[in-house]
């Protein structure tokens, strides 16, 4: 029997039937569903889209946030062999629009009455599409267009165990899993294609630095329309984890305390909010706190050291189990208590922070990779880590550093192409099977990728000094007292930056002095600016004189994906940030 996504989740299913596979809150309370429950909504979700009239290679769309009916849904229709297309909840109905038409999505899986509302008001424009299903139906009126899940499961139920194992066993690893749509950020989206083969690649990839085993626990957050946690939950799955859903981003520290995960997979922003709030709560805190955190940190910074060249003598040792005891089991809490991998992936993470988080005994494995990869490429592992790198690429992944410093990826988790777009596939790999990546790096003497930037976002000066704006951004953001900063300077005669403080962090330091005022107030006090600019100048000190950010505004108001300025995965779109303040931006300029 051939090897596909479809016949990985039989074997885990059979394994591991009647084990917790999802957990979600409902009413207050957490409810656990298992294998065995997985397998049954898989099976009659796939018989029920077939009565639908859906066939092999057809699309069908899931517009929802994550939960279990999201994960039982995409691998119902890949047993179907349909081809999943997912939709983040963020888009504007015109976006979803042109992804619906260009896929000829045939039915879409809501989640809500509002997302219902949304595909009726562009139902016009969208001749392919024939059925809605909702997830969680509210006084639903079903006609020849909406029905609800329920309604969709029983069309499909009564067919056996062995009808629905010979139709998942049917799929070939040639065969296309889902089109994943890119954000479009300088045109209209694309839409990637991955196969059977290119995931488990991807898994194959993926598992020399993966330390898991069955009845582990995985929060998920990040959207899964998004390749990033759509791999992680599905690796999760196939690996037998319980998949416990965040209620959202805002409950995210509760949900972590109340579920206890052994595995978590973050963007670099969920581990900045996590270092602003432990600096937050050192500044309203007592003198003598600080100081014993200082100290606290300065141990497991020099156990660290002294582990890594081989020797922790007895009284470092023991100092470091008093600081655990002390300040960071206190933290550890913070996140449940029971995480024991972290993984950092979605942009570079700052080398101070991940330093930072060793230091407390937390050490975040950084991976790297994009949606045309169909996840990761590359890796850190525990015990083989080096801050500021993403580590090493996994088996079956080729990788080279072209002339101009492109990241060129090669090997089966390379995507089929782009959806009907044969010149942007061509463009993207070249005849030699080289994915060129759009990201610039290098690679050290033993064998460490380090990202440098994404090469339309490098910034060209006015004196035709290249600037890669990522490594400036992460250094202001290693500071406690900056929450967000965005880099600007392209064409202009020198760098400036745009810095959200970490207000939790800049409101107790402004107390404590005496400052009076709201955030909008203080970022505009000469006292606050006078901090900052030496804040500034202490992050750009390792920065060549060409690099260093020279002039700055203080934004009081975080960047927010709600308010298009951020992507679903946290990383800031520059276009709309650049437009936003262009006032701002020109006033730095002309002062400066």
């Amino acid at each position: 029997m051939t090897a596909t996504l479809n016949t990985r989740f039989l074997d885990i299913v059979r394994d591991r039937g009647p084990h917790a596979a999802f957990a979600v809150k409902r009413r207050g309370a957490w409810q656990e569903h298992s294998f065995e429950w997985a397998l049954d909504q898989v099976s009659q979700t796939a018989f029920g889209l077939l009565s639908l009239g859906c066939t092999r290679g057809d699309r069908i769309a899931i517009l929802s946030e994550n939960r279990p009916e999201w994960a039982t849904s995409d691998v119902a229709a890949m047993a179907a062999g349909i081809v999943t297309v997912p939709l983040y909840t963020t888009l504007i109905p015109a976006q979803i629009a042109y992804i619906l038409r260009d896929a000829e999505v045939r039915a879409v899986f809501v989640s809500s009455m509002e997302h219902l509302r949304t595909i009726l008001a562009i139902r016009a424009s969208v001749p392919s599409l024939e059925k809605v299903v909702v997830l969680y139906p509210e006084a639903l009126p079903e006609d020849e267009l909406v029905i609800s899940l329920d309604t969709l499961k029983t069309a499909g139920a009564g067919r056996s165990r062995a009808e629905f194992e010979d139709m998942a066993c049917a799929a070939r690893p040639e065969d296309v899993v889902t089109i994943v749509y890119t954000s479009g950020t300088t045109g209209d989206p694309k839409g990637v294609v991955l196969t059977h083969r290119g995931f488990l690649a991807e898994y194959d990839a993926i598992l020399p630095f993966f330390e898991g085993r069955p009845g582990d626990s995985l929060l998920s957050f990040l959207p899964l329309s998004h390749i990033l946690q759509r791999v992680v939950d599905t690796f999760a799955l196939l690996h037998g984890f319980t998949i416990a859903y965040a209620e959202s981003f805002e409950t995210l520290g509760d949900n972590l305390r109340e579920v206890r995960p052994t595995h978590i997979v973050a963007v670099p922003r969920v581990y900045e909010k996590i270092h602003g709030r432990i600096h937050a709560g050192l500044q309203q805190g007592s003198a003598a706190r600080r100081a014993l955190f200082t100290w606290a940190l300065g141990v497991g910074r020099r156990f660290n050291a002294a582990a890594a060249a081989g020797g922790v003598g007895a009284v470092l040792e023991l100092q470091h189990r008093l600081a655990t005891a002390l300040v960071f089991r206190k933290i550890h809490a913070a996140t449940g208590g029971n995480i024991g991998y972290y993984v950092s992936t979605g942009a570079p993470l700052a080398k101070g922070l991940a330093e930072f988080f060793d230091a407390i005994g937390i050490r975040i494995i950084e991976a790297w990779g994009m949606t045309e990869l169909t996840g990761a490429a590359t890796a850190n592992r525990r015990a083989d880590c080096r801050f500021g790198s993403v580590g090493k690429p996994g088996p079956g992944v080729e990788l080279t550093i072209a002339a101009d410093g492109e990241i060129c990826v090669r090997g089966d988790i390379v995507m089929k192409e782009y959806w009907r777009k044969p010149a942007a596939t061509a463009e993207a790999v070249d005849g030699d099977g080289w994915l060129h990546t759009g990201d610039v790096g290098h690679l050290d003497a033993d064998g460490f990728l380090f990202i440098t930037d994404r090469i339309k976002e490098l910034v060209v000066t006015a004196g035709g000094k290249n600037v890669a704006p990522q490594p400036l951004e992460n250094a202001l953001k290693a500071d406690p007292f900056i929450a967000q900063a965005m880099v600007v300077g392209d064409r202009r005669h020198f760098i400036s930056a745009l810095i959200v403080p970490q207000a939790e962090v800049l409101l107790a330091w402004a107390a404590e002095r005496g400052l009076p005022g709201d955030l909008p107030g203080l970022c505009a006090d000469p006292v606050v600016r006078e901090h900052y600019r030496g804040v500034v100048d202490a992050a750009m000190a390792s920065f060549s004189r060409y690099e260093r950010v020279r002039e700055f505004r203080l934004i009081p108001e975080e960047f927010t994906q709600e308010a298009g300025e951020l992507t679903p995965t946290l990383k800031l779109k520059r276009r709309v940030l650049l437009a936003r303040f262009a006032g701002l931006i020109d006033e730095m300029y002309a002062q400066g």
